[in-house]
This record gives structure tokens, sequence and C-alpha cells, in this order.
């Protein structure tokens, strides 16, 4: 009897510790659960005020440059956009972790923009003129868009719901002035050709006469490089490195041109200005015997001035055909160099303008001074390329544009706005 009960006892205590185990493991579970569920969470509210930011961002840009466009289809375009990052950004707001009416003023604004792009557009479309009351609104707009820009960048996505709504109210009342972001100088990185046009129909090198190209180049002896491994896809190329590791260079196996090189030294100094980065890079360029380039943009960042120069066929600057070279500015030394946009656009081109400069000139908007012009051919986003005569003007408060218009069709390809300050020349 008592050896019956001693089994009836470690039978009960078995089945206690499996459901105390089978419990543990389903909390256990929960947990894991919860807790992938909150990370989840936390990442769709983090990627929902990006989206908010970039819209926003896009929203003001896109409305300056609107102020200037003076033809029928960038206004369309300019505003098709306009159109589309409000519906991203109503997308946005709906996803962000508030409650009660914190956002209205937000997405009242929001709403403003797209219903105010759709009535251009249709005007637009009915080939009605914009009017200057229309232009300063477009103004009023941007300013809204870049205050609000600045208020969003202070707010940090949060589970807690009366925290978040707290954040975006402080946002939706809370405006002050903020830079725009700026970019790369135009067409910088537009470099996505299906097949490169410089080496197209070259003979392929071996890589031992790559590795001369390289070591010239660098001027050093070939026995200071060390041959890594190739790249292959759209630009095949034999790499090298040199002072361990240090120094990388890049040479295509057909044609066997330099496309990339970098040195990843560090740089301590700035004890050279633009001026003086700007001759070393033009006195590296025609030592390497790469001519006919124009330097168009720069910008300085952590010690080194990365200037971009584009290709000159005849009077016409070929933004396509781009080359990068990077100064440190301690000693002067180039310690970078990027040739991929000419390898993949360089090509002989038939460039004649259909129009005159004068007749191009009456397309862009009266609200800008044309201060300089001349022919320039650009990259278009379907991968192809358009002869334009390129103006330079002065807008509001001397704001400086660039205008961009069809040398054959007489209608506006591009807006862009120039970014002046000590750092460099960029566009946005």
């Amino acid at each position: 009897m008592v050896i019956i009960m001693n089994k009836k006892r470690i039978i009960t205590l078995i089945a206690v510790i499996t459901l105390i185990l089978a419990l543990g493991g389903t909390t256990a579970a929960g947990y894991m659960a919860a807790n992938k569920y909150k990370t989840n969470l936390d990442y769709s509210y983090k990627r929902a005020l990006n989206d908010l930011n970039g819209c926003v961002d896009n929203i003001a840009t896109t409305l300056n440059k609107a102020v200037y466009a003076n033809t029928a289809t960038e206004q369309n375009g300019l505003a098709a956009k306009l159109m589309r990052e409000a519906s991203v950004a109503k997308s946005a707001i709906a996803a962000l972790p508030v409650t009660g009416n914190s956002l209205d003023k937000v997405s009242k604004f929001i709403t403003q923009v797209g219903d105010f792009s759709m009535s251009l557009s249709t005007k637009v479309s009915a080939r009605q003129k914009i009017t200057d009351e229309e232009y300063k609104t477009m103004q009023e707009l941007e300013k809204y868009a870049r205050t609000l820009q600045a208020s969003l960048q202070n707010v940090q996505p949060s589970l807690d719901t009366v925290a978040a709504t707290a954040a975006v109210e402080k946002t939706a009342d809370d405006f002050t002035d903020f830079p725009s972001l700026i970019y790369d100088g135009p067409f910088s990185d537009h470099i996505g050709r299906e097949k490169p046009k410089l080496i197209e129909g070259k003979t392929a090198i071996l890589q031992g006469n790559a590795q001369n190209t390289a070591a010239d180049f660098l001027k050093l002896t070939q026995d200071k490089l060390t041959h890594t491994q190739d790249t292959e896809g759209g630009l095949p190329t034999y790499n090298f490195t040199a002072n361990s590791g240090v120094i990388r260079i890049s040479v295509t196996k057909s044609g066997g041109y330099v496309s990339t090189m970098q040195n990843t030294r560090d740089v301590t100094a700035e004890n050279l200005s633009y001026q003086d980065a700007s001759k070393k890079a033009r006195a590296f360029l025609d030592s390497r015997d790469i001519v006919n380039m124009k330097e168009s943009y720069y910008v300085i960042n952590d010690g080194i001035c990365t200037l971009n120069y584009a290709y000159m066929q005849g009077d016409v600057i070929c933004y396509p055909d781009l080359v990068k070279v990077s100064v440190a500015l301690d000693n002067g030394e180039i310690v970078g160099f990027n040739a991929t946009g000419y390898i993949m656009n360089h090509t002989k081109r038939s460039l004649t303008a259909k129009i005159t400069a004068d007749k191009a000139q009456e397309s862009v908007s009266s609200h800008l001074k044309v201060k300089k012009r001349g022919l320039a051919l650009i990259p278009t986003p379907g991968l192809n390329e358009v002869l334009c005569y390129e103006f330079l003007c002065s807008g509001q408060d001397n704001e400086q544009v660039l205008v961009y218009i069809n040398a054959a069709t007489g209608f506006e390809e591009q807006i862009l706005i120039l970014q002046i300050s000590d750092n460099g020349v960029l566009t946005k």
C-alpha cells in the first residue's frame, strides 16, 4: 500500500512539473511573441516617421522649383510629384502612434498641398496660366513645409501613445527655420547604363597589363601592387591594392582604363583651400592626360575636397561624362578618383540645337533673372540624354537657380537650386 502511494505521488509530481514546464514555455513563447510584436511595431513607426520626413522635404524642394517652372510640361510634372508626395505623406501619418486630433494641423497642410497641386495640374492642362497669387501661394506652402520638416527632425517614434502624441503636438505648433537637404551636384550619380559606352568594342587586356596601368597611374612600380578579387557585372575590372591595403585601384578589363582609385589614409588637418584643391586636381588630370574636362561642383567633407568634372564636347558640357577627383586638404595629395560615369557614358555625339538661345530663354520664368547661358547635355530619368540650354539665374532673395530648356522643343527639362557655402557648391 505504501509503495502504491509513493508511485501515485511520483506520477502526480511528474504531472505538476510537466504542467509548470508547459506553462513556463507558453509564458516564454508569449513573451518572445510580444517582444517581436513590439520590435516590429517600433520599426513600423520609425519607417513611417522617416517616410513623412522625406515627403515633407521633397514637398518643400518641389514647391521651390515650381515657382520657377514656366512651361506646361515642367509645371505638370512638378504638380504630379507634389500629389504623389502628399499621398505618401498621408499614409505615413496614418501609421504614426498618435491619438486624438494632434495631427490635424499636419494632415490639413498635407491635404492642402495635394489639393492645390491637383488644381494647378488641371489648370495647366487646360492651357491656362498660373497667376501671381498662385505663385505666392507656392512660396507660402514651401515656408510651412520647411518649418514642419524642421520640427519633425526632433520627433522620436515611441510606443508610448501619450509621449508620441505630445511629440507630434509640439511638431505641429513649434515651427522654426531649417536649411533644406542638399545633394551632390546635378546628374553626378547617373551612371547606370546597361553597357559602358567608352569601352564598348575595346580589346580585353591581361591582368599583368592592367597592373602596369594601375602602377603607372599611382606613380609606383608594379611590384608594389597586389592583385585582389576581380569585379564582374556591368563593368568588369581588375582590382589591386597598395600600401598594405590603404590604396585600392580598379582597371577595366576591356580597354584598360582606371575606373576608381581610393586612398583611405586619415586626413588630419585642413591646411589648403578649395582654390588650392582645384589647382591640385587640375594638375592631376593633366598629368594623366585626362583632357577637355570642365569643373562644375565641389564639396568639402572631413578634410577632403571632392571636385566634379564633366566632359566638354566643343561648347557643350556633357554632364553624364563625369569624373570625380578628391584632394586631401592637409597636403594636397590626390586621395580619390572616380571615372565610372565617364566610362559608362562617354561617346562621340551629334549635338545640334534646333532652337536659338534667345528662343529657349523665352521659356525661363519671369521670376528669374538670367545671368549666364550655354549648351549642356543632361541625363533623363529614363536613362536617355537630352541637349538643353543651361541658364544660370538669380531668383528670390538672390537664390541661384539652374534652368534647363530643351534645345529642340523649348520645354523645361530640369530646375536645380544651387546651394553655395564654405563647404561647397551643390544642388537640390
